[in-house]
């Protein structure tokens, strides 16, 4: 997470690190270590922050990533459960 940082404070982005990085991960290969650390920065945030819309968005948008890996696959479910509460 440290290198994603360091790149979008390089980019001197006028977004919020969090669009920047759904981005910036987005197109990444499937099984790129970066990737899932970016997911699951993202995923922690927004549910941290109660933001249901982007979440759905990440689990559309990454349902492969999250399913292949079993880290991902855990969180989803937590945040899933407790969505549903």
């Amino acid at each position: 997470m440290l290198y994603c940082i360091c790149i979008y404070n390089f980019s001197r982005s006028n977004r919020s690190f969090n669009n920047w990085l759904f981005d910036y991960i987005s197109p990444r290969q499937q099984t790129s270590m970066l990737k899932n650390c970016g997911i699951q920065w993202l995923l922690l945030d927004f549910e941290g922050s109660k933001n249901t819309e982007s979440l759905k968005t990440c689990f559309e948008e990454f349902s492969e990533e999250i399913f292949n890996s079993p880290r991902l696959s855990k969180i989803t479910l937590r945040i899933r459960n407790s969505m549903k509460e």
